[in-house]
Parts: structure tokens; sequence; C-alpha cells
């Protein structure tokens, strides 16, 4: 039992320092910025480079689980993932950062599909709760604390590291990972043999690379049409991909997507609500924490600390939302919380439009708290009934694809939410200027409005709690 438990940290904490890796870089990037001269699209891919590469490797990240064992992949994974923080933190040029963030997104898509497949091997069916509320709630814990500990980190600036501590904190916890990772995870490996859908992963990551290319750049008046086009390219070029998953399975093969995945209605849904949840959830994040630092010149301390509530409530909510209402409630459970999370992004807003000049820190907190937990209530219920009926033979490919979703929903965010609040400020003639004001209203506007859509959209979802304890091949009703 207790080795167990101890290689459930290890995986844990691989997941903690993955999402840190997004979360945590937004409250850097003024600092990062100014540091290296970067320009504005160089500061937009720190962020893009890394959420990019890891939602394009991630399904294939998987499959490697499964060729080389979850624990030969987890580690690989986690040790080229230290190398690459360690490498961000020391470079010296824009380039060079982006470039490593690139790799380091790379291994992390080895890393983080095998933790749910560890877990669905490590538990049987009627012990997953604890763990995927742990889980989940870490998903909400991390994406929401990585501003706070991105400030204490620059605001500390231990051995004169300013944001280099952000990418550097990962090193000595990616150690530990691999200590504990040998000592205690299960050397699982598939007893069929295993291979690469090489056409599949060109396919994904040109229709993957074109959509979010698009999105990023529609905030740019300039070459509307060039943007349009990828982003249409990328959709064609998605549906081939999703046509050629079909094929290659009543072939035979063994495709990225396999067909008894895509059958299942359940999983389907719940990638559709995971691909719409995660846009308003990383698009407030960055929005949030550049507003505070450039309009009302917060110091990345502060403005980690204005969504400390929103990180705190997460964890509250995705444990209880999985252990507690979860069975009780079904699906409402996850459509209350995106009407929570709504609630708590409009609270936001208006927090702003009623200032009688600029908004106070603590009229923020109620509406980060209250976003918070509705962001609970959808990130540990979601991920429990996505993955409650999958089989342990798919349980990476499971796995994966259900985290590359996440991702590129994150992806997503960044540059639609995010270019847009990036768009509308850059025509601000100082930080006083009201156009910031402005822009945290639309953009955190769309966002409200993505997360009502996913509400309707988890109506597919089932009525009902599945508990996942008879885990059959069959596609689900």
């Amino acid at each position: 039992m207790r080795t167990r438990t101890l290689g459930l940290v290890a995986i844990l904490l691989a997941v903690f320092v993955d999402l840190l890796g997004v979360t945590i870089v937004t409250v850097a990037l003024p600092s990062i910025t100014t540091d290296l001269d970067a320009s504005a699209a160089q500061a937009q891919a720190v962020l893009s480079g890394y959420t990019l590469t890891f939602a394009v490797g991630l399904i294939t990240g998987a499959r490697l689980g499964k060729l080389l064992g979850l624990l030969r992949a987890f580690v690989i994974g986690v040790v080229g993932f230290t190398l690459a923080s360690l490498a961000c933190g020391l470079a010296d040029a824009a380039s060079l950062l982006v470039a490593t963030r690139v790799i380091q997104g790379l291994f992390a898509a080895l890393m983080v599909p095998q933790v749910l497949a560890f877990i669905q091997l490590m538990y049987e069916p009627s012990e997953r709760a604890k763990p995927m509320a742990a889980f989940s709630a870490l998903l909400g814990i991390a994406a929401a604390a990585g501003p706070i500990l991105g400030g204490v980190l620059i605001a500390l600036d231990l051995f004169g590291t300013s944001w280099r501590g952000v990418f550097l904190v990962n090193v000595p916890i990616g150690i530990a990972v691999v200590i504990l990772a040998l000592r205690t995870l299960p050397a699982a490996r598939s007893e069929t043999r295993v291979q690469l859908d090489l056409l599949g992963l060109a396919l994904s990551a040109a229709a993957l690379f074109l959509i979010l290319r698009g999105l990023a750049g529609l905030a740019d008046t300039d070459t509307p049409l060039i943007e349009a086009a990828a982003i249409a390219g990328g959709a064609v070029l998605f549906v081939v991909f999703l046509i050629q998953q079909r094929t290659s399975d009543r072939r035979g093969g063994q495709p990225l997507v396999p067909l008894a995945l895509q059958q299942r209605s359940t999983f389907r849904s719940a990638m559709a609500v995971q691909v719409l949840f995660f846009i308003p959830v990383m698009g407030f994040s960055l929005v949030i924490t550049q507003y505070v630092q450039s309009h009302l010149d917060y110091s990345a301390l502060t403005a980690g600390l204005v969504v400390l509530p929103w990180a705190i409530l997460t964890g509250v909510g995705a444990g209880i939302g999985t252990t507690a209402l979860l069975p009780r409630l079904g699906r409402l459970v996850i459509q209350i919380g995106l009407l929570t999370m709504s609630l708590g992004m409009a609270m936001v807003i208006l927090a702003v439009l009623l200032a009688s000049d600029q908004p106070a820190f603590a009229s923020f907190l109620p509406g980060t708290a209250i976003g918070g937990l509705g962001m609970g209530l959808v990130v540990g219920p979601l991920t429990e009934t996505a993955l409650a009926r999958v089989s342990r033979d798919h349980a990476s490919e499971a796995s994966g694809l259900f985290n590359s979703v996440g991702q590129l929903s994150a992806s997503f965010g960044f540059a639609t939410v995010g270019s847009t609040y990036f768009a509308i400020t850059a025509t601000a003639k100082s930080p006083s200027d009201s156009a910031y004001d402005h822009a945290l209203t639309i953009a955190l506007s769309g966002g409200i409005a993505v997360a009502l859509l996913a509400a309707v959209v988890a109506y597919r979802l089932p009525r009902h709690h599945i508990t996942g304890s008879t885990p059959t091949p069959t596609p689900d009703a």
C-alpha cells in the first residue's frame, strides 16, 4: 500500500510540473520580455510553443508508453522535461528560450499520458475515485497556483535568478520524481506488438499547427485572409486525419485514436466539453495576470495572489465534485460547475466596470474564488466521467487523447482569449489607458460564452454517473 501511495505521489508530481510549466510562465512574461528584449510574437511563442508541441505529441506519447512500457516512457519523459527546464532557465536569448520550451513540451507529451494509465493499472475501478479526485484537484491547483508560485519566485529572486526560477524549480522536482518512479511504479508493457502511426501523427500535427497558428494570428488585421486560410486548411486536414484513423482501424492497423474510443459516445461527449472547458480557464489565467501587472502596476507576486482563491477553491471543488457530488448528480455537477465558473468570471468583469477609478485588490477576490470553485466542480468529475468505462487495453490512448484535447483547448484559450486581449491593449497609449478595461471585458466575455456553450454540450454526458466497475469493449449508449 505504501509503495502504491508513493508511486501515486510520483506521477501526480509529474502532472503538477507539467501544468505549472504553462501557468507559471504567464506571470513571468513581462520580466522575460524585458530581460531578453523579446518581441510580442516571441513572448506569445514562449507560451504557445510549449502547449502546441505538447498537444501535438500527447497521443503519440501515449502510444510510446505501450511500445516502451509505461515506466520507461514516463522516466524518459521526466528526465527530458527536467533537462529542458534547466535549458530554459539558462537561456540568454528569446529565440533560444522558445526553442527549449518546444523541447520541454515534447518531453512532457511523453511523460503525462502515462499518468492516467498508471492510475488505471494500479487501482481497481472501485478504488479509483480518490486517486482521480487527487489528480483532478491537482490539475486545478496547478493551473491556478502557477501565477502565485511564479510571483513568489520572481519576488524572492533567489541567487539573482529572477524569472529563470520559474523554470529551474522543475529541476529538483524532476529528480525526486525519477527516484520515486524507479522505486515504486510497475514496469507495465503491452504484450501485443505495438506500432507507431506515423501518417496519423503527421496529419494531426499539421492540422493542429495550422488551426492554432491561424487563431493566434486572427487579431492581426493585416493578414486576416492568410490566418483564415490556415484555420480552414487545418480543419480539412483534421477531417482527413479522422478518416485515416477509421480506415487504419478497419484494416487491422494501430491508429493513434482506436475506433473503440471513437465509438464511445460518453468519451466523445466528454472530449467535446474538455475542448471548450480549458479555453476560458487558460484565457482567464493569462488575461487577469497581464491586466493587473500592465494596467494596475501590481508586482508579479501580487498578481499571483489575485488568483490565490481560484487555486484554493479549485482543489476543494474537485475533491467534493468527484467523491461526493458526481455519484449523486451525474452530469449535472459538471453543468453546475461551468455555470459557477462563468459567474465568477462575470464578477471579475463587474469589479472592473463598477470601479470609480481603478479596481481594488479585494474586489477581484470574490470572483476568483467562485470561478475556482466552479472549475473544480468540472475538472474532477469530467475526467472521471470520460475514463470511467475505458478498458485497460485502451488506457494509454484514452489518457493521451483526453490530455491532448485539454492542452489543445489551453492553446485555443491563449490563441483566442489571449490574442483578443493583446490586440485591444496594443492600442493603449499608456498603462492607465481605459483600453485595458475594455480588453479585459471583451476577452473574458468571450470566455464566459464558451463556458456556457460547454454547459450546453455537457447535456450529452450520462445523466447518472458510470462507475466503470465493468468496463466493456463495446460502444456505450
